[in-house]
């Protein structure tokens, strides 16, 4: 019996390994959530970003095939920025990121907001996590 239960403590001291772990197996459905936002012109709050300043340029956007509704941006042109996401993890927290040169612009003119899941994103996602983190809890008990 005690042997049990130590398997059990063990695998409760474990558990933030275990959930990074969950995160770390997911990562590129995350990001494929965060890039499909921005598709649909919306932030991680689920708000709309900011309207172009051209309408022109929305036309132009709109021609492409842009998702999101007119006048609305999807950071999307070439598609370098959301190539360019990662997934970080520092201290006990994760957070987004892109590795395209045109980040810190379009940070500054849409905010921080841009990187991140939603709500609704979350809830899609959760399940998928979840399943990971207790695979590698039971692990833990094994």
């Amino acid at each position: 019996m005690e042997q049990v239960i130590a398997k059990w403590r063990k695998a409760i001291r474990n558990s933030d390994n275990y959930f990074r772990r969950a995160i770390v197996e997911n990562q590129e459905e995350i990001l494929d959530l965060n890039v499909a936002q921005l598709k649909q012109g919306r932030n991680s709050l689920g708000e709309f970003l900011d309207e172009y300043a051209s309408e022109d340029y929305a036309r132009f956007k709109q021609a492409m095939g842009s998702q999101a509704p007119f006048g609305k941006p999807d950071l999307i042109l070439e598609g370098d920025f959301t190539e360019g996401f990662v997934l970080k993890y520092q201290g006990d927290a994760f957070f987004f990121d892109s590795t395209d040169e045109k980040r810190n612009h379009l940070v500054d003119k849409y905010g921080d907001a841009i990187f991140g899941l939603s709500i609704k994103s979350q809830t899609e996602i959760t399940p998928q996590i979840a399943e990971s983190f207790i695979k590698h809890f039971r692990n833990g008990l094994l």
